[in-house]
C-alpha cells in the first residue's frame, strides 16, 4: 500500500476524514449507550468480553478479505499478548466506569491518554518536552484536577479508578505500540491484540464475576449497541490512519468525549457541573495544544 513521506496514502483523504469522523462519533456514542445496557442488568466486563470477540471476528474477516496474512513472528506475537492484555482492560474500564460515574466524566477521564503518551515518550527519550508541550501537559492535567477536585466526594471511586485506569492503560499501549510495531500491518496487529483481549476476558470474567446478560429488552438493545458501535468504530479508525495520517486522525478523535457528553445530555438529560465542564475543556484544550506542538516539532 503506497504512502507518501508522512505515511499517508496519496488520494482518499475525503474517505479518510469520513472514516475518522464516523469512528470518533461511534466510539463516543458507545460510552453513552453503555448506560442503557447497565440499567438493563448487564455489566461492563460482560459487554467487554462479547465486544472483544466481535472485534476479533470483524478485524479477522477484514484482514482475510483484503488479502492480509494473519501470521506474525514470535517476537511480534509476544508484544501483541502484552498489548492485548492492556486492550482487554481498556475494553472494560472505558465503558465500565459509566455504571458508577456520569458519562461525561468517564469519557474525559479516558482522554488523559494523549498527554500521558507525550509524558511517557519524553521520559523514554530522555529529552526535555519543550515549553509548548510542557504547557499542554499542565493545562490537561490541571483540567483533570479541576474536573475531579470540586465535588470529588460525590464521584464513585470505583468509577474513577476504572475510567482513569483505562486512560493510563491506553497511554501505555499507544507508547508501547509506537515503539515496537513500526512497519507492521496495523490491522493484523489489531487482530492479535483483540484475540488476546478476548481470551483474557473470557477466562477472567467467568472466574471472577461471572457473565451477566441483560434482563430487559432495552438492556439487550443497549448492550448490542455498545458492541456494534465500538466493534465497528475501532477498525474504521485504523482504516483512516493511512489515508489522512495518525496525527490528523488523533485530532478528529477529540470529538469522541464531546459526542459522549452531548449524547448523555440528549438521552438522559445528564448535564455536567460547571467545574466538570471547565476541567473537561482544559483537558481537550491541552490535547489540542499538545498536537499543535507535535506539528511544530
Amino acid at each position: 500500500m503506497p504512502t507518501d513521506a508522512k505515511g499517508v496514502e496519496p488520494g482518499g483523504r475525503a474517505a479518510g476524514f469520513a472514516l475518522a469522523f464516523a469512528s470518533s462519533i461511534g466510539l463516543g456514542l458507545a460510552v453513552a449507550v453503555a448506560r442503557i445496557a447497565f440499567e438493563g442488568g448487564t455489566d461492563g466486563q460482560s459487554v467487554a468480553t462479547v465486544r472483544a470477540w466481535f472485534v476479533v471476528l470483524l478485524v479477522g474477516l477484514w484482514c482475510v478479505a483484503s488479502g492480509r496474512g494473519l501470521r506474525v513472528d514470535r517476537r511480534t506475537w509476544l508484544h501483541c499478548v502484552g498489548l492485548g492484555t492492556l486492550l482487554g482492560y481498556m475494553f472494560f474500564g472505558n465503558i465500565g466506569a459509566v455504571k458508577f460515574i456520569p458519562v461525561g466524566v468517564a469519557a474525559l477521564l479516558f482522554f488523559v491518554y494523549p498527554p500521558l503518551v507525550a509524558v511517557f515518550t519524553a521520559i523514554l527519550d530522555r529529552r526535555w518536552p519543550g515549553l509548548l508541550r510542557l504547557t499542554a501537559f499542565l493545562i490537561a492535567f490541571g483540567g483533570l484536577a479541576v474536573m475531579l477536585g470540586v465535588g470529588f466526594e460525590r464521584l464513585n471511586p470505583v468509577g474513577l479508578a476504572l475510567g482513569l485506569g483505562a486512560g493510563v492503560a491506553a497511554g501505555i499501549q499507544v507508547t508501547w505500540t509506537s515503539r515496537v510495531m513500526k512497519g507492521r500491518d496495523s490491522l493484523v496487529v489489531m487482530f492479535h491484540m483483540a484475540l488476546t483481549a478476548a481470551v483474557v476476558l473470557s477466562v477472567a470474567v467467568p472466574a471472577i464475576t461471572g457473565l451477566t446478560p441483560p434482563v430487559t429488552t432495552l438492556g439487550w438493545i443497549g448492550a448490542a449497541g455498545v458492541v456494534l458501535l465500538q466493534g465497528c468504530s475501532i477498525p474504521l479508525y485504523f482504516a483512516a490512519i493511512p489515508r489522512i495520517g495518525a496525527e490528523t486522525s488523533a485530532i478528529i478523535n477529540n470529538l469522541q468525549p464531546v459526542t459522549s457528553i452531548v449524547a448523555a445530555f440528549l438521552l438522559f438529560g445528564e448535564a455536567m457541573t460547571a467545574s466538570q465542564f471547565a476541567g473537561g475543556a482544559m483537558v481537550i484544550g491541552g490535547i489540542l495544544l499538545l498536537q499543535l506542538a507535535g506539528r511544530r516539532g
